[in-house]
């Protein structure tokens, strides 16, 4: 049974193992050369107290081929889950072969198990090593962002594609049971994918564990810490950005408001943020941000702010790949359930 399966999954498995290795050579060239020039502009800026338009720098230099490598970690398990899963199950229905697989010694609860414990184990290895590599080379670039919580960020690093990739498997194997063909199996196990990381990191993430809520008054105190503020002309709403705990993550930043709880427009402070100056301005043209904080700080405002820990990184990647492992061992369950006591 297990040469039988290697026998079926063979060009898959080639397949994988060229992905890994092309990406497992562009890794191991590229990033030793990253990691350099990261501590080399490190060692060089540091001793100036500014190293954020060094290392901005270098983080746009590699800005194409980090979005292409968190793509392809992050398409891997849905390729899985569309190529590996759904037509493992649908193509013997399909071909009627499940006739002479089923009707031999093997039981179908064993050519099940035998199936979805080898490929399932094929996929966590190569999902496992993609992630590996991608969150080693992509470090330091990490480090200059200082948002691990991105939504392709986080569903590209450490163990969450693992989990996406069994849940991807275990979807697309059982969608093929049940709908007995390989392309339509194929096609909702691609919308699941799809769906899945559009509702995850909108709706489910952030929610995970409890958030922290700040209440900012906009003072003199933190007027002297404020690194931007952002409008849309003289009548809009506008935000300011104020110091939080390093990696943090914003879940939310509702406009300033006043004493009262009302949203503060521009217009009502246009002395503060566009005031008649030919004095020093930003680099956008408005006045200096410090400028603009030590005269809002004249007035009773304060702005709100949600957020998650950097602490909160790892229990996040715990929970949610312990959520897709056992959604993947439910449909794994029901795979089993109805392939015992349905008549296919």
């Amino acid at each position: 049974m297990i040469w039988l399966t290697w026998r079926q999954f063979r060009a898959q498995a080639l397949a994988a193992l060229a992905i890994l290795a092309a990406a497992g050579i562009y890794f191991l060239v590229t990033g030793p050369q990253m990691h350099h020039a990261y501590t080399a502009d490190l060692a060089t800026c540091t001793p100036q107290h500014d190293c954020s338009d060094v290392l901005s720098r270098l983080g746009q230099s590699y800005n194409g081929e980090l979005s292409l490598a968190q793509l392809l970690v992050i398409a891997v398990p849905g390729l899985i889950g569309i190529f590996w899963g759904a037509p493992m199950i649908a193509r013997e229905l399909e071909t009627g072969t499940d006739q002479v697989a089923w009707t031999q010694s093997v039981t179908r609860t064993r050519w099940l198990a035998v199936k979805l414990t080898g490929i399932s184990l094929a996929a966590i290895a190569t999902t496992a090593l993609l992630s590996y590599l991608l969150t080693w080379w992509a470090g330091p670039l990490d480090h200059i962002t200082g948002n691990r919580f991105a939504a392709i960020t986080f569903a590209s690093r450490d163990i969450v594609p693992i989990a996406y990739a069994v849940f991807a498997f275990a979807v697309g194997t059982t969608t093929g049971l049940l709908l007995r063909r390989a392309i339509p199996a194929m096609a909702v196990t691609l919308a699941v994918f799809i769906g899945i990381q559009i509702l995850v990191p909108a709706v489910i993430r952030p929610n995970l564990l409890p958030s922290t809520t700040v209440t900012l008054p906009i003072d003199k105190t933190t007027a002297s810490q404020f690194t931007g503020v952002s409008t849309n002309g003289g009548g809009a709403e506008f935000n300011v950005d104020l110091p939080l705990p390093q990696g943090a993550w914003v879940l939310s930043a509702p406009p300033v408001q006043d004493s009262a709880g009302k949203v503060a427009t521009g217009n009502a402070y246009t002395d503060c943020l566009f005031p008649n100056t030919s004095g020093p301005s930003n680099k956008n043209g408005g006045p200096p941000v410090s400028q603009i904080a030590v005269c809002l700080a004249r007035y009773d405002l304060h702005q709100s702010v949600t957020y998650q820990p950097a602490s909160h990184y790892w229990p996040l990647q715990w929970y949610e790949t312990g959520i897709f492992l056992a959604l993947a061992g439910a449909l794994s369950g029901t795979s089993f359930w109805w392939i015992r006591h349905r008549r296919i």
